[in-house]
């Protein structure tokens, strides 16, 4: 059995309804109001588990595939969306699961996906970061950048020549500012200069 206790209204639109004080459900005003829970009450496990498959979990796994509908996420990205929108664990990877159930998503497919068509532009590193934030496996990521063979220097000089063709009569200051734009995003010095010859005199 579960008891109800405590409610707590957050907002004018959500209830945050705790158990046994440690399981907190976060449920719109309108189903609470429809379920009439009071502090104290005590709910057998069939009321229990039918509140939670209806108004958590059920909602948490609309809650994923709202956001897949928009746009491809990675395991850990969908995770912390559902946290932040205040379901509990169990809810979380409940939803996960069945997500990843359908291979509605899919961490090596994302990986592979980003390196083709997002990545252009990108520093090794910066890519690096950026696919590590989102919970893709370092290790992971380091063989799929391999296979897809990235190279900085190449980068730099087609990033250059789109900006300033093969133009290279700057003054120092503009010459510093164009070196700084490529070590912002993320390139190595060497790999700069490699291209950028005469920086080396900055």
């Amino acid at each position: 059995m579960r008891e109800v206790t405590q409610i707590e209204k957050l907002t004018k639109t959500k209830v945050r309804v705790e158990f046994d004080e440690e399981l907190r459900f976060i449920l719109p005003v309108s189903e609470f109001s429809a379920l009439s829970l009071e502090v104290g009450d005590i709910l057998e496990d069939d009321v229990f588990e039918q509140l939670y498959e209806e108004h958590v979990l059920k909602k948490a796994k609309q809650k994923v595939m709202g956001l897949l509908e928009r746009r491809d996420y990675t395991k850990k990205e969908l995770q912390d969306k559902l946290m932040q929108a205040g379901f509990p664990a169990d809810a979380v990877s409940g939803a996960i699961d069945y997500v990843e159930s359908y291979h509605y998503i899919d961490d090596d497919r994302y990986t592979r996906n980003f390196l083709e068509y997002r990545s252009s532009g990108k520093s090794r590193q910066m890519v690096y970061q950026t696919l590590a934030q989102k919970g893709i496996d370092t290790e992971k990521i380091r063989e799929y950048m391999e296979d897809a063979d990235m190279d900085d220097t190449a980068n730099i000089r087609r990033i250059y020549r789109q900006k300033f063709g093969d133009n290279m009569d700057f003054s120092r200051e503009k010459k510093q500012k164009i070196f700084n734009y490529f070590l912002r995003k993320g390139y190595k010095y060497n790999d700069i200069a490699n291209v950028v010859k005469d920086f080396d005199s900055i």
